[in-house]
This record gives structure tokens, sequence and C-alpha cells, in this order.
């Protein structure tokens, strides 16, 4: 309601902010409105996910993409609870459970990070999340305040190695906006380019691009000298009623003069239940563990999709990705 009393009936905010018929998130996340990728790289993948998107119906100027991509002989896989509109063009169709395709998605990227991070290592994978992700940055780990043990924290600045006189230290303004990584070469912390600091920043003239030079980034602090196993306790949210759980899991760690650190990616493979040897904490048994978040099985008992399904489809979906050099695409939606 505008001051005057008059109702702003622009076409933008009829999108955005007033009437909701298109998320705000979406946006301010990724700078574009709705899907993302845009419907005409549609046409450019070669497996082709529709995900809570009804694209017939919803989406109807753009389905041509994805109907017309199908004669190039990329397969569509479609996750809907119910036989909407868009399953009959889909090769496969995942029905997972009304709310509950969160679970699918998780035991998708259980497989996908160990089959292809943990058991081995693709280098198309790990050379574009060390370049194009904070997979690689240092992320602190504290004690929490209610006694559960080590939780991650901040992410690591180039302001925090001030006192641990590290080379990457840095004492201006926007160095609390510097993201650090552990450089394999060096064997210490280091601030890269391209991160917000220097987009800010005048003195970041230059250095605002992800050209790695000679830093070697760590993906994972495993096979650190200085590494230590520790144990922290991660958010689980398993529950039909909505009651959170807590998982302890652990994470490879150094120590940064006073701070205790992990890279996001060492957190994310704890998250999603991919175990490593040595590692402290409740892993899973296999992919048919049922107990376990977040196998396959585990979806299975939650989403009524099955767990050879879930598997397949995410062994698809990763070596789509890497035969094609990237071109997998799921299509996002409200659904």
């Amino acid at each position: 309601q505008a001051e005057d009393g008059i109702r702003d009936r622009s076409p933008s905010r009829g999108l955005g902010d007033v009437y909701k018929r298109q998320p705000n998130a979406s946006p301010q996340v990724f700078g574009d409105q709705t899907d993302v990728p845009e419907s005409g790289d549609w046409w450019d993948s070669t497996y082709l996910m529709m995900w809570g998107s009804n694209v017939p119906v919803t989406r109807t100027p753009d389905a041509h993409w994805m109907a017309e991509v199908r004669y190039r002989g990329t397969k569509v896989v479609t996750v809907s609870p119910d036989y909407a509109d868009n399953v009959k063009f889909a090769d496969e169709w995942l029905p997972a459970q009304a709310g509950t395709d969160a679970a699918l998605a998780m035991a998708m990227g259980h497989v996908m990070l160990k089959e292809n991070f943990v058991d081995r290592e693709v280098p198309f994978f790990t050379d574009y999340v060390k370049q194009y992700t904070d997979l690689t940055m240092l992320v602190t780990l504290v004690d929490h305040p209610d006694g559960h043990g080590l939780t991650a924290a901040k992410f690591l600045t180039a302001a925090d190695l001030v006192s641990t006189g590290s080379t990457g230290a840095d004492e201006r303004p926007d160095a609390a906006f510097r993201t650090v990584l552990w450089d394999g070469a060096t064997n210490a912390p280091v601030a890269p380019n391209g991160t917000m600091g220097d987009r800010y920043n005048e003195a970041g003239k230059g250095n605002w691009n992800l050209d790695l030079g000679d830093l070697q980034p760590a993906l994972s602090l495993l096979d650190v000298d200085a590494a230590e196993q520790v144990e922290i306790a991660l958010p689980c949210f398993e529950d039909p009623r909505g009651e959170g759980t807590i998982i302890r899991r652990g994470v490879p760690a150094v120590r940064v003069g006073e701070h205790l650190v992990t890279t996001v990616f060492d957190l994310m493979l704890a998250q999603y239940g991919v175990g490593r040897p040595g590692l402290p904490g409740t892993w899973a048994s296999g992919y048919d563990d049922v107990q376990t978040p977040y196998t396959p099985a585990w979806q299975a008992e939650i989403t009524s999709v099955p767990a050879e399904a879930c598997i397949r489809i995410a062994r698809e979906f990763a070596k789509n990705s890497e035969d094609s050099q990237g071109r997998t695409m799921i299509i996002i939606g409200a659904g």
C-alpha cells in the first residue's frame, strides 16, 4: 500500500513483493526472477531434470525447449508427487511424496559426492569447485554455547590472520570480507583473488578475478600434515513432526592461531554423511543403511522413491556432467 493510498500495480511489484507469485529468494540469490538456468539453455543440456516445475502448464511459452531437446537425445527426468502434465514428457519419473523431495536430493548428493569426490576423483569436478565455488574456503569451528560440542561458525578471513602473523594477514577494513583457503603449495592459509573484500576495496582493483595463480587450494584438509580429526555436531530435521536432532560426525581440521578451521567441502561431506577412513562419528554402513541419514535406503522410507532409482539417477546425473563437461541441468520450480 503506497503512502498516498494508491496501490502500486506495476508488473515488477506484482511479480515480486506484493502478490507473491514469484519467490523473492531467486532474484536475490541468482539475479534472475525465475528458474535458473534460463529456458533457452535447456536446449544445450544433455541431461535435464524437471524438479517441482510443471513446465507445460506453468512455463507454457518456454516448454518447447524442453520438448525439442529430447529429439537431440537428452534424457528428461521428472520429480513430481503426482502424474502432472510434465511427467508425460519424462523418460523417468521419480514420484517423491509431497513435501519429501529434500530427502531425495540429499540421498542423490550422498551418492554423487561419495563416488565422484571420495571413491575416485573426477578432475573436471575438482578443478571447477576449487576455482568457482567456496568449497575450499576455511570455516571456523567453535564450542556450542549449549554444550553440544564443536559446531561450524563463520568463515576465516584475512582479518583473522593478523594475530597469527601469517603472510595473508590484512589489517584493512575490508579484510573481514576476504575469505581464506589452505594453500597446498605453501602449506599455509591464503586469501585468494576474487573475494568480497577485493570487490569493494580500492586496493583490490585488479584482484577482482578468480585467477588462482600459483595457489593450490586444498579441497579437503584430510591430507594436510598438521590436520587433526575432530567431531562436530550437525543439525538434522528427519523427524516427520519437524523436530530436529543432532548428528555427530568427524571432519579434518587445522589450527590457525587461536582458530580451529576446516573447509566447506569437509563440512559438506559430513552433512551428507559421506564417511572417510579414520574420521570419528556416526556414518552409514552403505547405501542400504535405512537408519542413517542421508542414504538412498533412508530416503526411500520417506519419499517412496526406490533406493535403486535414486542411485541410478544420481549416477547418470554425475556421469553425464563428467562426459559433457557440465551440460546437466535442473529446472527448479516453486513446487
